[in-house]
């Protein structure tokens, strides 16, 4: 164990992957309901990694703060989609500097970005409706030379399925299903 993290027992999940590549596949979901105003409760819902069912018994709030209409009940959506990024270049970088051997003391990875409301509120058809762009900076306090501190921060970045996603980008597909209660 390094940081925390296994890495003989990730040595044998790398191994499964390899042999049966269908162990390696992850499915996620979250379930949102509508509380009032801005404010919204998420959940987690099961989890699948291959074959295998993982419970995941997690509530949080989303909301605005007043200013967006809000009650600033929970972060806004925008903060869970950097948290959601920064903690995925987060996990990566703690793993691979457990697996090149780096000890770390602590971590901390800062996200920023911008939206322009003008685009949500379709104020004017030249305002985006996308954030502008993310930036991350990883500050890690350990005793590693630049060069491997930099090769685990890039492999951190391009393995991050989280940041590669917003990076690339992902078809997102749905519609709506009117309910009727009477």
């Amino acid at each position: 164990m390094l940081n925390g993290i296994d890495t003989a027992g990730l040595a044998g999940a790398r191994d499964a992957i390899r042999a049966e590549p269908a162990a390696g596949i992850a499915r996620y979901g979250v379930a949102l309901d509508w509380k009032q105003g801005t404010q919204i409760e998420a959940r987690a819902l099961t989890m699948k990694v291959g074959a295998e069912e993982i419970a995941r018994n997690f509530t949080w709030v989303v909301d605005e703060p007043p200013q967006l209409l809000g009650q600033s009940t929970g972060p806004t959506p925008q903060e869970y989609l950097m948290s959601g990024v920064g903690a995925c270049i987060m996990v990566g970088f703690v793993v691979n500097a457990a697996v090149k051997g780096v000890a770390l003391r602590s971590v901390r990875v800062t996200m920023g970005g911008s939206l322009d409301l003008a685009g949500f509120l379709n104020l004017r058809p030249d305002a985006q409706i996308k954030m502008a762009g993310l930036t991350y900076e990883i500050d890690a306090d350990c005793d590693a030379d630049e060069a491997t501190l930099q090769d685990i921060a890039r492999t951190a970045f391009e393995f991050s399925p989280n940041a590669m996603t917003a990076v690339h980008g992902v078809p997102v597909t749905g519609g709506l299903k009117q309910r009727q209660t009477a």
